[in-house]
């Protein structure tokens, strides 16, 4: 308010009851909700704040020093959780850097989301708080005196109607490096992933057997964690059966009466071939159990090892390679010295024989099954968990194996299985074309969406076509063909729809169509309102046209506007209303963008939240601004209100 004139001669008194009158008048305005007036503006606390929290004050070299940052949420705020279960969804996400002298002992540790039910769909958010941990561990080479971690915390906030932007959060933790420890700090924080040694006391820590439990969950644990004992079956299915369709591929198919032979020569009877051929076995699967026990125990650093582009380039040509061996262009096989040699050692009936036959055997049989366990590896490398590890590849050996049991144990049974033949080519396409797609599932970080959605349908399409989805049947066709040719048919099926989905998406015949989740500048209410996103045209078209503009906003990240695109702007009412308007969409991905800033600059917003749809009259004046989400019935009010 400025300054009355000096000339102007009022009692005080009646200056102090005038200067009260507009104050009212402007809080009752405001109170009245002002089109101007932006609810997230610059007197709105933060939503999110942070505590830092260490393990001791001071460590001493070989120490395991654990850190903490806990999130503390305002009231009715959330953020999504490290595990969003939407793609285009933010994750908290937190980055430190280890200081001179120290070194990280692991994966962060974050807490499981809440699942809590949003946007018509169940999202895993942090809600009042959360607490993520991680340790380091003092070198020798430490230099002693103050130690200063410094890191960043990565968030994106909503309410029940409105996101903010991702936004950061800057964490600092202090301690020491001195020549012994102080006592534990913080107990109750550390208590998930520290507890007392039992052997000394309260004061000494030693690290919980259970901190695999809350570690950042790999895709394998999420599917656990997600679907409890079914997740349970689900994965060590898939790893059983992964393993039981290996021992049919021709690298390791031949193999077979070899193997047979160590176990099951000297008309032993059906009991002591089955007890050679369990043991033999056996000793496979603990020697792919100790490969998931080392990888599991290695996983922060075997994991980083397989994400660097070089790394990943290498495991696609690898599989690349092995499925052009598969399509019949070169042979990969056991070499027939080391084959024959095998053979020789038949009809031995020591144990310790069959033991040391059964490690060579699983060693020699690796390179067959290598991309594939390389595949499992990645996923249970990120674990943390030696016992998942060891289990999910010890499963894989004993599907691997199982032709073997029951083989030893039916000796005679060899002869039913069948010979190599037009049925083995088949079973070479079909690995051969599974390789390439593990090929293209690795390559996923190296190229975009929509090169992998192209290269994925032409495999696709190649497979349905070159698996016998397009070959004739007769009345005579067996099972087999019959399956071969439904599982072509389906392939070339997904093949083709990706490919046109590719096209649509890419607009290399055709305009591009925009995505129908909310994701894309047109959603699903695309085909009833024809959004522009030209700001400056829109509202000259509006001049010239005498029309209203109703101008909304969204971003990839903003769940909210996924929320109002799917219900309110996808209704048949406000699509009507909305005809009489110029609809803008406008993508306001970052706070600092030049097409943000220029929004907030032209409607004299202090801060923007999104969605934030804002109602112009056919005189250009704004009529109303709605700050978050509001169904379709209060969106047609609003916009019946203007004219």
């Amino acid at each position: 308010m400025g300054q009355l004139p000096m000339n102007l001669r009022l009692p005080q008194l009646t200056f102090l009851l005038l200067a009260m009158f507009m104050a009212l008048t402007g809080s009752a305005a405001a109170g009245l909700g002002d089109p101007q007036d932006d609810p997230f503006g610059a007197e709105s606390g933060p939503i999110l704040t942070t505590l830092s929290y260490v393990s001791r004050d001071t460590v001493r070299a070989g120490d395991t020093l654990w850190l903490g940052v806990q999130i503390n949420l305002a009231p009715t705020w959330h953020v999504n959780s490290a595990r969003p279960r939407e793609d285009y969804l933010i994750p908290t996400r937190l980055e430190y850097v280890a200081p001179t002298g120290f070194r990280s002992a692991g994966a962060i540790v974050y807490p499981p989301g809440h699942n809590v039910f949003l946007i018509g769909d169940t999202m895993s958010v942090y809600e009042s708080g959360a607490t993520i941990l991680f340790s380091m561990i003092a070198n020798a080479s430490g230099t002693q005196g103050p130690v200063t971690i410094t890191g960043t915390l990565h968030y994106q906030g909503c309410d029940d109607n409105s996101c903010v932007a991702p936004d950061q959060a800057s964490v600092t933790w202090r301690s020491n490096f001195g020549p012994t420890s102080s006592p534990l700090k913080h107990a109750e924080i550390f208590a998930e992933v520290i507890r007392p040694s039992a052997a000394t006391g309260d004061d000494v820590m030693t690290a919980s057997p259970d901190i695999s439990s809350v570690q950042e969950m790999s895709d394998l644990e999420r599917l656990i964690a997600e679907r409890g004992f079914w997740g349970y079956i689900l994965a060590f299915g898939l790893a059983f059966g992964t393993g039981f369709l290996l021992s049919f591929s021709p690298c390791t198919y031949p193999m077979i009466p070899i193997t047979v032979s160590i176990f099951a020569g000297q008309a032993r009877g059906p009991g002591r071939g089955f007890f050679l051929s369990v043991v033999y076995v056996l000793t496979m699967a603990v020697i792919y159990g100790i490969m998931g026990v080392i990888v599991a125990s290695v996983g922060g650093v075997f994991g980083a090892w397989l994400a660097h582009p070089v790394v990943v380039s290498l495991i696609v040509a690898i599989f690349i390679v092995f499925a052009l061996s598969m399509f019949g262009l070169f042979e990969v096989q056991v070499p027939e010295k080391l084959r024959n040699k095998l053979a020789s050692k038949g009809g031995g009936d020591g144990i310790g024989g069959v033991i040391v036959l059964g490690a060579i055997a699983a060693l020699v049989v690796s390179p067959c099954v290598g991309p594939f366990v390389a595949g499992i590896m990645l996923y249970i490398a990120t674990s943390g968990s030696a016992l998942m590890g060891f289990a999910i590849l010890f499963t894989f050996a004993l599907g691997l194996g199982t032709l073997f049991i029951i083989i030893g144990t039916f000796s005679s049974s060899i002869q039913a299985l069948p010979r190599a033949g037009t049925w083995m080519e088949s079973v070479k396409r079909f690995f051969g074309f599974v390789l390439l797609l593990m090929a293209l599932f690795f390559m996923r970080t190296l190229v975009s969406t929509e090169l992998l959605a192209l290269l994925t349908g032409l495999l696709l399409l190649g497979a349905g076509v070159f698996g016998g989805g397009f070959d004739r049947l007769t009345a005579d066709s067996g099972f087999f063909p019959r399956l071969r040719k439904a599982v072509g048919v389906l392939c070339a099926i997904v093949g083709i729809y990706l490919l046109i989905g590719f096209l649509a998406y890419s607009g290399l015949i055709w305009p591009p169509l925009q995505l129908s989740d909310g994701i894309g500048a047109g959603t699903t209410q695309a085909e009833k309102i024809p959004w522009q996103t030209d700001l400056d045209a829109s509202l000259s078209e509006a001049r010239t046209a005498g029309k209203p503009v109703v101008i909304d906003t969204w971003a990839t990240w903003c769940a909210n506007c996924h929320k109002l695109d799917k219900h309110t702007w996808s209704d048949d009412a406000v699509a009507a209303e909305a005809a009489r308007f110029v609809p803008v969409k406008l993508q306001l991905e970052t706070n600092d963008s030049p097409q943000t800033q220029e929004f907030l600059k032209h409607f004299a917003l202090k801060q923007y939240s999104l969605p934030t749809i804002i109602l112009m009259d056919s005189g250009g004046r704004v009529r109303d601004i709605i700050f978050g989400y509001v169904d379709a019935e209060e969106m047609l009010s609003r916009m019946r209100a203007v004219s």
